[in-house]
């Protein structure tokens, strides 16, 4: 079974919302959709809410029941992956059940020609049993150049009753002939209230759900796949780091040992700045707390290091920076002591 949310339930993501419902509520046949935006944002979960308001037998109020045969086929529209895990690229197509997503099979890693396929038939044929046929691929972009061509008649002209949603974090890997036959919606990080909210609705306890929101830039699915022992390892380094430096601490000295337990590789160190980045822009919004009183005092306006830390986090990914030297950059610039020019480190 997959888990699935009305789409009035679905936190954040406003615009993506309002534009759904709204062609939910038409009744009128769908355009070929590309779901587009950053992992873990609520893009499959939109997808499938979507699917049960286009289908529901009985909705309340225009949101689906959940409960109806619609509902659950919808809720079980996951198995259809499983359908082709084993099957050579030369059998011959088949027809899916009403409702399908369609992703990667075990031990396999692309969306193959085949499965393809098979959406192009069974879009093909009118619906058995729901009142649409409904197929969401997810990631799109790990379908392969074959099976994106044999998508493109059916997304040059989809039946009325057919329903095609591509998901996707990197649209720019799908082929512009397929990026053209579809409607884009897009969908942006949480709002921190909002991630915080899906956290809260978890049962996190809201001390976790906090340290869980500063890395995951807004994405509830980064948030809840993070390592908590970490997590709290990572906050501890920073906050002692803050306040060797409110105590009036060498910089220098602070830096290194900073850098001594988050500088051991690149991607340890890119999580600290990630997360280091959460707490400075907490300080900003709550400027009153401990935190903000204690961050302002050092750097003054919170933007400058802000910005820094973002630069040297930049540079870590896209020129390979020294992790150390980048957590160290991120100490000083916590001091107000950082050059301008960054790349001096």
């Amino acid at each position: 079974m997959t888990d699935w949310l009305p789409l009035a339930r679905l936190r954040g993501q406003r615009r993506a919302r309002s534009r759904l419902e709204a062609l939910a509520a038409s009744g009128g046949p769908v355009p070929p959709l590309l779901f587009a935006g950053p992992e873990g944002v609520g893009k499959r979960t939109a997808a499938l809410g979507f699917a049960a308001a286009l289908v529901c037998l009985s909705p309340d109020g225009g949101e689906p029941c959940g409960a109806c045969s619609a509902c659950r086929r919808i809720g079980e529209a996951d198995h259809v992956t499983a359908l082709r895990a084993d099957a050579p690229a030369t059998a011959p197509p088949r027809v899916y059940p009403d409702a399908g997503l369609v992703s990667v099979p075990p031990r396999r890693t692309r969306i193959s020609v085949l499965q393809a396929r098979d959406i192009a038939l069974s879009l093909s044929q009118h619906p058995f049993e729901l009142s649409r046929r409904i197929y969401i691929v997810d990631p799109a972009e790990r379908m392969t150049p074959a099976g994106l061509n044999a998508l493109l008649k059916t997304l040059e002209e989809p039946p009325d009753f057919g329903v095609l949603i591509l998901v996707t974090t990197v649209p720019a890997a799908l082929p512009i002939t397929v990026r053209s036959r579809l409607q884009l919606v897009r969908f942006g990080p949480l709002e921190h209230e909002d991630l915080i909210e899906v956290l809260d609705a978890k049962g996190l306890p809201r001390e976790e759900a906090v340290a869980r929101a500063r890395v995951a830039e807004g994405s509830p699915g980064r948030a809840l796949a993070a390592d908590l022992d970490r997590l709290q390892q990572t906050a501890s380094v920073w906050e002692r780091a803050l306040l060797r430096l409110d105590r009036g601490e060498p910089p220098g000295a602070v830096a290194i040992e900073a850098a001594q337990h988050l500088g051991g590789s690149a991607e340890e160190a890119e999580a600290a700045l990630r997360f280091l980045l959460g707490m400075l822009r907490d300080a900003l919004r709550e400027p009153e707390s401990a935190l903000g009183r204690t961050a302002a005092r050092l750097a003054g306006p919170l933007l400058r290091p802000i910005d820094t830390v973002e630069r040297l986090r930049y540079e870590l990914v896209a020129i390979n920076r020294n992790p150390r030297l980048a957590v160290e950059g991120a100490v000083l610039a916590l001091a107000g002591r950082l050059p301008e020019r960054i790349s001096s480190l």
